[in-house]
């Protein structure tokens, strides 16, 4: 099994911050890496966080894998030799894909609430969602749309994310089920129908959560990124399932407590305002993976964890890093022949 991951280093130079990796999964050998950042256009230095830094969602498709950066969809083959680049001017802080069994790929364009759909053969934009602008999500919400001018180049517009908090809803994780298009809405802690225009279910839980897969029986699985835990839900009653605690492991306790004592000081430093922004955090998650009952979870500083999805037991884990600013965002484990 081999397993395709991207980083996000908080604080780097945006030419430093962050890698897409291909890594042996039983071995733990890295069998490649290459740097990840955003250029043409290139970004100024101005946000030292992670908001435009490294690789986001990954997408493993025959021959090719597909990671984005801040604004582009960069497309390697099997063994990260870069092929091409998918750009355009609604590309604006990529996080999350997904596939729908073609050679087309959906991005989450997560600083302009939007959805877009490109086909990786000529980026050519074949569909598109925008739901602020939608009445039904407007008046459940209460929320008002972006101004978006579709027909301008955005990439460099919308970068300081800190501006358009009023209306955002932050979408930043997608997946398809039985034909239609569901999102992740961090901000509200909501999934929703984006072709019925309904909300699917909400939990405050899932505010600033990461990453949404839908099986086939409709168990919608999303990463709850500040309480640490995995969350299963249904999708046809939207009650909740299940919950893996990732701290009931001994293994990963361990990982907080080794950064307990710095991430205490530095949020201490944050609340008396002598640091302007929050400091990282341990177990941050962001990235999943489901393959077969193996349910894979990226954690900062960057850890891949390898969880039974059945009974939710650590089954096994590798730490890419040891510095708390780096951390896994995208993930894709797939079968080692295509």
């Amino acid at each position: 099994m081999e397993v395709y991951f991207s980083t996000v280093v908080r604080d780097a130079p945006p030419d430093q911050g962050g890698e897409l990796v291909w890594m042996d999964w039983e071995t733990k050998r890295i069998k490649g890496r290459v740097p990840i950042s955003a250029r043409d256009p290139d970004l100024n230095d101005l946000f030292p966080g992670s908001s435009t830094r490294g690789g986001r969602g990954i997408q493993v498709l025959d021959d090719k894998v597909v990671v984005a950066s801040y604004h582009t969809l960069k497309v390697f083959d099997r063994e990260l030799v870069h092929q091409y680049d998918i750009s355009n001017g609604l590309m604006v802080g990529l996080h999350e894909t997904c596939m729908d069994g073609s050679d087309n790929v959906w991005a989450s364009c997560t600083n302009i609430d939007a959805v877009i759909q490109v086909n990786l053969n000529n980026g050519n934009i074949l569909n598109q969602y925008w739901p602020a602008e939608m009445p039904e999500f407007q008046k459940y919400f209460d929320i008002s749309p972006m101004k978006v001018d579709r027909s301008v180049d955005n990439r460099l517009l919308f970068m300081d994310i800190s501006r358009y908090k009023q209306n955002r809803l932050h979408l930043n994780a997608l997946a398809t089920w039985q034909g239609e298009m569901y999102g992740l809405l961090a901000k509200l802690g909501s999934v929703v129908n984006l072709d019925a225009r309904k909300v699917v279910f909400e939990d405050p839980a899932l505010r600033g959560g990461h990453n949404l897969i839908i099986q086939e029986d409709g168990t919608a699985v999303v990463n709850d990124t500040y309480g640490r835990a995995i969350r299963a839900y249904d999708m046809k009653t939207g009650s909740i399932n299940r919950i893996i605690r990732l701290n009931n492991s001994a293994r990963v306790r361990k990982i907080v407590r080794r950064y307990l004592f710095w991430e205490l000081f530095s949020r201490a430093l944050y609340k008396t305002k002598m640091i302007s922004r929050t400091p990282p955090r341990a177990l941050f998650l962001r990235g999943m993976s489901l393959m077969d009952n193996l349910l894979f979870v990226g954690v900062s500083p960057a850890t891949i964890l390898c969880i039974d999805w059945h009974n939710g037991n650590l089954l096994d884990m590798y730490s890419y890093s040891k510095e708390i600013r780096v951390c896994v965002h995208g993930l894709k484990a797939v079968n080692g022949k295509y």
